[in-house]
């Protein structure tokens, strides 16, 4: 029996359609009739910043993939304010975002790039659920009272908050209709953009430098428009890290946001995947792509590039099981209340230096098999 067609959601439809054409056109008619002034571009990047980072430090990172836990008062502020980017509310968001990792690229995948990128981008918020939707992959959201309280008025809060409070605060500069535009429709068309660009453009362009497994790249020019969502690859092989940009150069102001507020104590139990297991998928990137290039090569050359990265995987390796073994010596220090000078914290130390030093290792025989690769010549 052939699946029944969706149906169409006509207000999704009129409302994505004609957001970004009063938000974009509406407010460059106004200005141009009246002019700019200096509050209004600063009210569009005040509530776009705060309604922004609520999605990707909220919905996103805490929320879909408990990156960390938010106390219940930062819980509070990214679930209205969350609500202001009318994205459904983080139940619904979350839900969908758990599917669309569990069956990324696959016919499940809500918004699954194989239909197309603006499928993904946009045209999969044009059909109606189906009425038996259930939420059974979220049930710790399910269970949080706060969640379901957004649930029931998310849409509430979107409309009267996220049009309400800009056309207040026009008002008081005299001009709620400029409030509106800037602080309203122009900052939710923006935000809706810059979010859908991660499920269509993050997977289409870039690189893919820790698997191949599925069709997410990293992607640093989105990253700038996205608060660091932008590198997607490395995402969608470690989800539950609340870094996404994992290098200290790496444009992801929400990862800078979330270890802020950790250092204040709104956030604690941060995921960070070890640097070993990062270093190890990368490297096992590099050895794919190297091994394309060493079948035709001399078989001296060969041999000995891959003994280097041979070395370098042992000392990744190692330097993986010593992560495990200092985070049991933490955990074991918090639970007895060693100092530092402690027998216990002495060997956490010389751990440490090992890890460190392994990590080295890595690093330099895969620095000298890049070397013999790059020497090589083209179409080796």
């Amino acid at each position: 029996m052939d699946a029944q067609p969706k149906q169409k959601d006509w207000i999704n439809i009129l409302f994505l359609s004609l957001t970004p054409v009063i938000g974009v056109v509406g407010t460059a008619l106004y200005a141009w009739r009246n002019g700019v002034q200096w509050w209004q571009p600063a009210l569009l990047f005040v509530l776009f910043s705060v309604v922004s980072f609520s999605v990707t430090a909220g919905y996103h990172r805490c929320f879909s993939h408990k990156s960390y836990t938010a106390h219940p008062a930062l819980q509070a502020f990214y679930l209205f304010f969350g609500a202001m980017a009318l994205q459904n509310s983080v139940l619904k968001w979350s839900a969908d975002h758990r599917d669309h990792h569990r069956y990324v690229d696959k016919e499940w995948d809500p918004y699954s790039i194989r239909r197309g990128g603006l499928s993904a981008h946009i045209f999969w918020l044009f059909y109606k659920e189906p009425s038996e939707r259930s939420y059974d992959n979220v049930p710790d959201l399910s269970g949080n009272r706060m969640v379901v309280w957004q649930y029931r008025w998310s849409h509430v809060i979107g409309i009267v908050a996220g049009l309400g409070i800009p056309t207040a605060i026009g008002a008081l500069f005299g001009s709620p209709l400029a409030g509106l535009l800037w602080g309203g429709f122009l900052r939710i068309a923006l935000i809706h953009h810059t979010t859908f660009l991660v499920n269509s453009v993050a997977h289409l362009y870039g690189t893919r430098p820790y698997t191949e497994e599925n069709s997410a790249r990293d992607n640093g020019l989105l990253a700038f428009f996205t608060n660091g969502e932008g590198y997607h690859n490395f995402h969608h092989k470690f989800p539950a890290d609340f870094r996404n940009g994992v290098r200290w150069w790496q444009w992801d102001p929400t990862k800078w946001l979330i270890a802020s507020l950790h250092f204040v104590g709104l956030a604690r139990d941060l995921k960070a995947t070890p640097r070993a297991v990062i270093e190890k998928s990368r490297l096992r990137m590099n050895l794919a792509k190297a091994e394309e290039r060493l079948v035709s090569a001399p078989t001296e050359i060969g041999v000995a590039v891959r003994l280097r990265m041979e070395r370098a995987h042992h000392a990744l390796d190692r330097a993986a099981a010593l992560w495990h073994e200092m985070d049991e010596r933490r955990r074991e220090m918090l639970v007895r209340g060693r100092l530092r000078s402690s027998e216990l914290a002495r060997s956490l130390d010389s751990a440490i230096r090992e890890y460190k030093s392994s990590i080295g290792v890595a690093r330099r025989e895969w620095r000298q098999a890049a070397r013999m690769l790059s020497k090589l010549p083209e179409g080796v």
